[in-house]
């Protein structure tokens, strides 16, 4: 996908549409790049307490899970060339054909693999803005991953250029995020943030993308956590999840 001129193509018009013609934060190559690591990081965590849904439907493997989750990351924006209103959906118009072009050189002795994991990438990129119910394993994933690009690097185009909303200015109060072994379930995750204002895109985008997703809400703890140098208007840590 880094290659593909379509792709790649795609991603710059969606971020012309998101940051030029929108104000909004980034949603091109950097985001999808970011997301997709997010989502793998998550996926290989979590698959030590959850069962892919297509290693439980017996449709493949774990690597076949974490083909769906790198597909379903980078390419869930790629609607925003037309605007954000229904680019999810969009986005799945635009990825069939990428899709099909890829999954033939990743399966090209197995058609219906190939359909298979198409119907899951698709899926997971129609359920990721919390507009519909993720079903999958995977889905929820990516939808989570795309919550966690939340660092205020990436709020800092639309909030420099004037667009000052709680959006911008709780993004620029996070400093970091982190996946880990979770303490009680199996995955922790960290949100950094250096001003209270933060705690609402932790709790009205992350929280909300994690709870959406059933199947991984019940494996997944979050927590909010103040830097050291920052104004502790809230307790040191708090969980959220």
């Amino acid at each position: 996908m880094e290659s593909d001129i379509e792709v790649q193509t795609l991603l710059e018009d969606s971020n012309r549409m998101a940051i030029d013609r929108m104000g909004y934060s980034d949603h091109g190559h950097i985001h999808a790049l970011i997301v997709a690591q997010n989502g793998i990081k998550l996926m290989k965590q979590l698959t030590k307490g959850v069962v892919p849904t297509v290693v439980k439907e017996e449709m493949g493997d774990e690597k076949d899970a974490e083909v769906i989750v790198l597909l379903g990351c980078y390419l869930h924006d790629i609607g925003m060339v037309t605007g954000r209103a229904n680019h999810d959906e969009f986005s799945v118009v635009f990825a069939k054909p990428i899709l099909d072009r890829i999954l033939a050189k990743v399966y090209p002795n197995d058609l219906r693999k190939q359909v298979h994991i198409r119907s899951d990438v698709l899926h997971a990129i129609y359920t990721h803005d919390k507009a519909a119910i993720p079903m999958t394993v995977e889905a929820g994933v990516v939808g989570i991953a795309d919550a966690l690009d939340m660092t205020k690097g990436r709020a800092r185009i639309p909030f420099e250029a004037g667009s000052v909303n709680i959006h911008s200015a709780s993004a620029m109060a996070i400093e970091n995020v982190k996946i880990r072994p979770g303490d009680t379930k199996t995955v922790r995750i960290e949100v950094t943030m250096n001003n209270a204002s933060g705690i609402f895109q932790i709790q009205e985008l992350l929280e909300q993308k994690i709870r959406n997703a059933a199947a991984l809400v019940d494996h997944i703890e979050l927590y909010a956590v103040m830097a050291p140098e920052s104004d502790k208007i809230i307790e040191e840590e708090l969980r959220v999840l």
